[in-house]
């Protein structure tokens, strides 16, 4: 993997609430995976990527104890990345994302993949 670090973070930097979705389930996502998993939040800032700003989520249904299973979670990084990439940390795999939506970014980047993150899912307030 070779990220750009600066342009990530600049890219990041850049994104206003407008730009994150503000479905519950993406709510709760950007408000708990931090504090539930401060590993992988460092791994992601030393690419030059903000944890709470995703580029896409795919949870499923809340199960029966009010968890949430975020089965894929991605992100955008600025740089090149080989395809077979591979890296873990605790439960958390990572690789790069074959299918997810259009970035719309035409400078080089790829889109990080890691799955699967597991949320308490407590309904934010709604947004005023």
């Amino acid at each position: 993997m070779k990220p750009e670090i600066e342009k990530t973070r600049a890219y990041y930097s850049s994104l206003g609430p407008e730009n994150i979705c503000s479905c519950g389930y993406c709510r709760n996502y950007c408000a708990k995976v931090r504090g539930a998993y401060p590993e992988v939040a460092r791994y992601l800032d030393s690419l030059g990527v903000d944890i709470e700003k995703p580029f896409e989520t795919s949870p499923l249904e809340p199960d029966e104890d009010g968890y949430l299973e975020y089965c894929v979670c991605q992100y955008v990084v600025f740089g090149t990345c080989s395809p077979d990439y591979a890296h873990q940390i605790g439960d958390v795999k990572f690789g790069i994302s074959g299918r997810h939506p259009d970035t719309e970014l035409e400078e080089e980047h790829f889109v990080l993949d890691l799955y699967s993150i597991r949320l308490k899912f407590e309904p934010p307030e709604p947004i005023s």
